[in-house]
């Protein structure tokens, strides 16, 4: 007696289909002729194609007519079964001129010469019939359906007894996921190149490792800086990221049990994890630095193919080592960032007249300090100095200078104000700062870097004046800086002044450089507002500084009515946008607010409770300012999703504060938490990050964020209409007659 295997049964109902057809089918209709007219070497080789667990054709006679197994069908698409019994050169008409197709099992019958081609790409149409194929199914041109794929190809001829071809037993195996495999792989090499921080290079591993190992889901776990001992950020196939969200950083969260477990056992073992259903894959790898980190894996439940895990040993040591130069990356520039923020003021001063604001973005590329800084503080007689500046240089040394200068400029301006003053004051400094730096550490010890030292080359630019809160007098002086650009408000243009304009001035020589530096004299008007930045902003290589003057005025010609925040804001995007970044730039932006400017301010404790008090303080606000409900609803809402990702990303309290400025309501909440690594506890893995952001940028006319020494800081604004209210028994605006 013999038993029947699970193999024994998976074999007949592979061969089931394929033979029914063949027993069904009117060969009399076909150059074969009847079946019973077949050579026994032709119902052999037909034999063999049924059994065989790869895709095989059997092409027969000079038409090349087509029988094949079921292992052959999936690479027909919707041409199966009406392909069986018809012409190669119709069912493939598609691929069959390609001499690597038709010519070369044409050459095999005719020649009698086998073949085996080893990597061949074709495009097959897999999809629906054309109009004049509708009745076999079949198509002589591809119009959809049709796609790219790599095959292992052989041909053999079959021969009759008196040694004449009768056909050509046709094996083909499809290698594009194996190919697809190795190219994801050496995508990755090349994406790898270029990502720079740990979080460029996990979104780089998450996509490739999609498509390498047939992904359904991919995690990437690192050590936890938090509490926890392992983060995670996830990625799944069936997300579809806009380019917005992919600039988003990733989002963390915390490893489960199970999945801590599954590393601990795979980083035990020292080599990839692979369960035994191969839905399951995890890699462990050393990071440069010698951390651990590792990558899960869930796909399908189905065997794992070889050619998988013939590319888990590259993957794992081209991420490994991308890591380790990530992991340094940041800390460098963390701690350059950190530097140059700390030595810039965490908060500007603002009053119900003089509202100001200031943007700072370091160049992308690189971990060294800048030189750009900027402040602003009021004197001892109620006036507001503002200053911008550049130290000449980059690296720590530069952004020490800047530090120093930015100090000293508060004492010569408390000490006296007048620009000419402080600038006299600040060419001493600036001198005996050049003169130290090459003492303690010259330019050619074996210690010594580019931007250590000044080598008597040291020089600042800087715009420095003063602003008179009641009257609008401004007094500026610039120490070889970019000119500043001067917007007017509502009331200006409405008397013909343009949207903006360059501020027309004299410009002195830079700090320390002997010169005179004349003072200009302007007035603020209502609503008016001076922009003062650096020549990152402006310079880019190749072309002259004017063209950047040029661009930016294009720029401020287009720019919607809003506060120094988003007037900031919007300058430094989309000059950056439109023209790149090769240095670090700084924006000031100071305006004259009308009256009626109307602020309220709290602090938000970081409890989850805080957001629902947050949004019942800031109604109450609204309702006072007489702001209409639809727009109440719209800052609400804005409100509690900033107060939300505060509470969840920064752990700190926050400050929430609001500003109601000729129809503009400008809402604020900066935090002191550091947001660089988001940390989620028992958060979805499959939320995409930021869809919070996403939708206060969606309800708000501008929205923005940056970081500061101090913390975080978020806003939006919206352009609201005031509710008219009853007056004295009739409809009127408070305070209106």
């Amino acid at each position: 007696m013999s038993f029947r295997t699970e193999a024994d049964c998976v074999g007949e109902g592979r061969t089931r289909e394929a033979r029914r057809l063949a027993a069904h089918s009117d060969w009399a209709a076909t150059p074969l002729g009847p079946r019973s007219q077949w050579a026994p070497q032709l119902e052999a080789a037909w034999e063999i194609a049924l059994e065989c667990p790869l895709p095989v054709a059997l092409l027969c006679g000079a038409d090349f007519t087509m029988l094949y197994n079921d292992a052959f069908r999936d690479l027909l698409g919707s041409k199966h079964p009406s392909a069986f019994g018809q012409s190669a050169r119709k069912v493939v008409a598609e691929i069959w001129d390609d001499p690597k197709v038709g010519p070369l099992l044409e050459r095999a019958y005719s020649e009698a010469e086998a073949f085996l081609d080893e990597g061949t790409e074709l495009r097959l149409a897999r999809g629906r019939a054309t109009d004049e194929d509708a009745g076999t199914g079949l198509r002589e041109k591809p119009e959809d359906g049709t796609d790219v794929g790599y095959y292992l190809r052989s041909g053999s001829p079959v021969l009759a007894e008196d040694g004449s071809v009768l056909a050509v037993l046709h094996v083909i195996v499809e290698t594009t996921s194996a190919i697809g495999r190795a190219r994801a792989v050496a995508k990755l090499a090349a994406l790898l190149a270029v990502a720079v921080t740990v979080d460029d290079v996990c979104k780089v591993v998450l996509r490739q490792a999609m498509v390498a190992f047939d992904g359904l889901s991919v995690s990437i776990c690192l050590p936890s800086p938090g509490p926890a001992s392992w983060r995670m950020a996830r990625r799944h196939r069936i997300e579809q990221l806009s380019p917005d969200e992919e600039r988003l950083p990733l989002i963390w969260s915390e490893l489960g049990e199970e999945m801590t477990s599954l590393i601990a056992l795979a980083i035990s073992r020292g080599e990839p994890y692979l369960s035994e259903n191969g839905e399951i894959v995890a890699v462990p790898f050393r990071a440069g630095g010698g951390g651990q980190s590792a990558l899960v894996i869930q796909r399908e439940a189905a065997p794992i193919p070889h050619d998988v895990v013939a590319v888990l040993a590259p993957f794992r040591d081209l991420v490994g080592d991308a890591l380790g130069r990530a992991v340094v990356y940041d800390a460098e520039r963390i701690t350059a960032e950190l530097l140059q923020r700390t030595l810039l003021p965490p908060n500007l001063p603002q009053s119900d007249a003089i509202s100001i604001a200031a943007r700072y973005e370091p160049v992308s590329e690189g971990t060294v300090a800048g030189g750009d800084f900027y402040d602003s503080f009021f004197l001892p007689d109620g006036r507001l100095a503002m200053v911008i500046g550049d130290v000449v240089g980059r690296g720590v040394m530069a952004a020490t200078v800047m530090g120093q200068v930015r100090a000293a400029v508060r004492g010569a301006a408390l000490t006296n104000s007048e620009p000419a003053s402080v600038m006299n004051a600040l060419d001493r400094v600036v001198w005996d700062l050049d003169a130290l730096w090459p003492v303690s550490m010259p330019l050619g010890t074996p210690r010594a870097r580019p931007g250590m030292a000044f080598g008597g080359e040291l020089f600042v630019t800087m715009l420095y004046g003063t602003v008179d809160p009641e009257t609008g007098e401004v007094v500026l002086a610039s120490a070889g800086h970019p000119l500043p650009a001067l917007l007017f408000g509502l009331a200006s243009r409405a008397e013909g002044a343009p949207r903006g304009e360059l501020l027309t001035m004299p410009v002195g020589p830079p700090l320390g450089i002997e010169g005179v530096r004349p003072a200009h004299h302007l007035t603020l008007g209502v609503g008016d507002m001076l922009v003062g930045f650096t020549d990152g902003l402006l310079e880019r290589r190749g072309e002259a500084f004017d063209e950047g003057e040029a661009r930016l005025l294009d720029v401020v010609a287009d720019m919607p009515p809003g506060s120094p925040r988003s007037v900031a804001q919007y300058i430094m995007d989309s000059m950056l946008q439109t023209s790149g970044q090769e240095d670090d730039c700084a924006v000031l932006a100071v305006g004259r607010s009308p009256e009626g400017h109307r602020r309220a301010a709290i602090v938000v404790p970081p409890m989850p409770e805080s957001v629902r008090a947050a949004r019942d303080w800031a109604r109450e606000q609204l309702v006072d300012w007489r702001v209409g409900d639809g727009d109440q609803h719209t800052i609400v809402t804005g409100i509690s999703e900033l107060i939300t990702n505060a509470v969840l990303h920064a752990g700190t309290e926050s400050h929430l504060t609001m500003d109601l400025d000729t129809g503009i309501l400008a809402v604020t909440v900066a935090d002191s938490g550091n947001r660089g690594e988001p940390l989620l506890t028992g958060a979805d893995t499959m939320a995409v990050r930021g869809r919070g952001l996403s939708l206060v940028r969606a309800i708000a006319d501008s929205f923005g964020a940056h970081r500061t020494s101090a913390g975080t800081t978020v806003w939006f604004e919206v352009a609201v209409e005031l509710v008219a209210v009853p007056v004295s028994g009739r409809t009127g605006w408070p305070g209106v007659a």
